[in-house]
């Protein structure tokens, strides 16, 4: 894939910005809740949140046509060349499936594209718009494990990493704006539920 950098002409940052702001309107937590339930695991010890599998079915299309690649370990960013190349048509795909809007696999390659849109631009708008997509999901991790103060939300366990990695993008995003009271509190959330601290919160709070 081309990568559409400043030399391949004007950027498409007014689309970049329309596409991350595609699912805004549907994020809610009963509709994130039933597409990727809470699940118990370890007697109760943990928790798994990851889409159902007839979900994973109709993200399919999706993702052999938008999905991103992997980010390495812990970091948030990856290739994501064709949400960067046709982010209308990703746009429009969303808006005739808005009922996977607010699915964990779209929400991690929307926010690992905007960080490679970022690479590019420093466009007010794609950067308001991605904030405001990392908000919205991290609120929304946080508000899935509720009903389970104690239990963990393991990095460990790699069917967790893209929900994880939502708040970690979200805690980026606070940290650039200089809010740094959201930003802790999602780190102290991630400490929580993940006490192996993977990414380095621990550090982070005692040195803010």
């Amino acid at each position: 894939m081309h990568d559409p950098g400043p030399e391949s002409g004007a950027l498409p940052e007014a689309a970049w910005a329309a596409l991350l702001r595609a699912p805004l309107p549907y994020l809610d937590a009963p509709h994130f809740a039933a597409l990727q339930p809470v699940i118990e695991t370890g007697k109760g010890a943990g928790l798994r949140v990851e889409p159902t599998r007839e979900v994973k079915r109709s993200l399919a299309p999706w993702t052999r046509r938008f999905g991103t690649m992997l980010p390495v370990l812990t970091a948030r960013h990856a290739a994501a060349d064709e949400l960067l190349e046709d982010p209308e048509g990703a746009r429009q795909w969303l808006e005739a499936h808005p009922e996977l809007c607010a699915a964990v696999p779209v929400l991690d390659d929307l926010l690992i594209a905007a960080c490679a849109m970022q690479e590019h631009t420093a466009a007010p708008a794609v950067a308001e718009a991605a904030a405001q997509l990392a908000y919205a999901a991290a609120d929304l991790v946080l508000a899935a494990g509720e009903p389970w103060p104690q239990a963990q939300v393991e990095w460990a366990d790699h069917k967790n990493r893209p929900t994880l990695r939502l708040v970690a993008q979200a805690i980026d995003r606070a940290l650039a704006l200089g809010d740094a009271a959201r930003a802790q509190r999602w780190m102290r959330w991630m400490l929580e539920r993940n006490p192996q601290d993977d990414h380095g919160w621990r550090t982070q709070l005692a040195n803010p």
